[in-house]
């Protein structure tokens, strides 16, 4: 197996990823506007998280037994497919009962073309750490870009199903193009199918768990908070936006580097989520509640990367690695939004962000044990 993969080849696959990031976070944003479109609580809104979550959890444990049948780029192909339809789908629903299963299409379409392309970026280059920073800093850039677009549109009455379903068709269509053609990767044998669950493997799925709901719980109903401290909802649709450019931006400056010191790393983001979540639960004002965002995502922003990363070099293969970052971010995305969306109709807000700090505090021992603890993280850093 080739050391690194060409540049030619990295660029490809991160720009692909980029592109099906566009498209789901313009889904992962319109949650909180079709939550209007329906009249539905916080909490009822969520179950479309949860259908996601569902659809990235199963489909990533499929994908271990029928993802190496025919060439790379026909399975990301064919989960392009799957993504434009499920949005689609989505855009058109009347009502919950279409727009659950519709997302959760999309959802699986992401997983069947993202984790193949997540694989070989991570099992083939030697450098992985640098390689997920880039990918998901660019891909979450430009999974900010999209729900800025919906933002945009809105303010000009264009309805967001229209921003999302045309949108789905261009970039799909677009895709197809610039999808490179790809070998068939080797066929795992029986035995590499099976999942060993030891504790590294279940230490990977709580610390992409725990990164992920970070990330999805600062921004999930970032346009009611700002609603309720004062915004208008359009100038709160186009605001809830800023916070995750911060987060990409710091994956994208990290990516630019060519050593890594985790653990330095980790303390800034520490520091920078606490001091942002301090600001968002101690002020009322919409203004300094955006700031507080905006540093809080700054200092999440790193946290994802070094889970996937850490996940790519497991010591089962990049490919049970990735499923198991997927199963971790799955079952996150669809707890993260319920969560956030029960503690703040019944608590308030302050008492919801404050969750976040908490889990902070546990991803941060997780990190700890899995730096110290796991092979796999000691390789990747190694490696860099």
């Amino acid at each position: 197996m080739p050391q690194a993969l060409p540049p030619k080849m990295v660029h490809r696959l991160v720009l692909l990823n980029a592109m099906l990031s566009y498209l789901m976070g313009s889904l992962g944003f319109s949650i909180q506007l079709i939550k209007r479109d329906f009249e539905l609580t916080r909490v009822h809104a969520a179950w479309h998280n949860i259908g996601w979550a569902s659809a990235l959890v199963f489909i990533s444990l499929i994908l271990l037994s029928h993802g190496h049948r025919r060439p790379a780029h026909q399975t990301m192909r064919i989960g392009w497919f799957v993504v434009v339809a499920g949005t689609l789908l989505y855009c058109l629903s009347p009502n919950v009962y279409f727009s659950i299963p519709a997302i959760a299409l999309a959802a699986s379409g992401s997983v069947i073309t993202g984790n193949t392309a997540t694989a070989i970026l991570g099992a083939h280059s030697k450098t992985a750490l640098k390689n997920m920073f880039r990918s998901t800093g660019f891909g979450l850039f430009m999974g900010s870009v999209s729900p800025t677009v919906i933002g945009v549109t809105t303010q000009v009455d264009v309805p967001w199903r229209w921003t999302v379903g045309i949108s789905a068709v261009v970039v799909g269509v677009a895709a197809q193009f610039l999808i490179p053609e790809l070998a068939a990767r080797p066929e795992p044998a029986h035995e590499d199918r099976k999942i060993n669950w030891d504790r590294h493997f279940i230490a990977i799925i709580f610390f992409a768990f725990l990164s992920i709901t970070m990330e999805v719980s600062l921004s999930s109903w970032a346009v009611d908070l700002l609603s309720e401290r004062g915004t208008a909802l359009k100038t709160a649709v186009l605001f809830a936006t800023i916070a995750p450019y911060f987060v990409a931006l710091s994956r994208i400056y990290l990516s630019t580097k060519h050593k890594f010191e985790l653990n330095r790393i980790w303390s800034y983001c520490f520091a920078s989520v606490t001091i942002g979540i301090a600001i968002v639960v101690f002020t009322t004002s919409p203004t300094l509640t955006l700031v507080g965002l905006i540093i809080a995502a700054a200092g999440i922003g790193p946290c994802a990367a070094i889970a996937i990363a850490l996940a790519s070099g497991s010591d089962q293969g990049a490919d049970r690695g990735i499923a198991a970052f997927v199963m971790g971010m799955g079952i996150s995305n669809g707890a993260s939004p319920w969560i956030m969306g029960f503690v703040s109709e019944n608590f308030g807000f302050e008492a919801a962000y404050a969750v976040i700090f908490f889990i902070l505090i546990l991803t941060t021992l997780t990190f700890g044990w899995v730096m110290k603890n796991s092979l796999s993280a000691q390789e990747t850093t190694n490696r860099i």
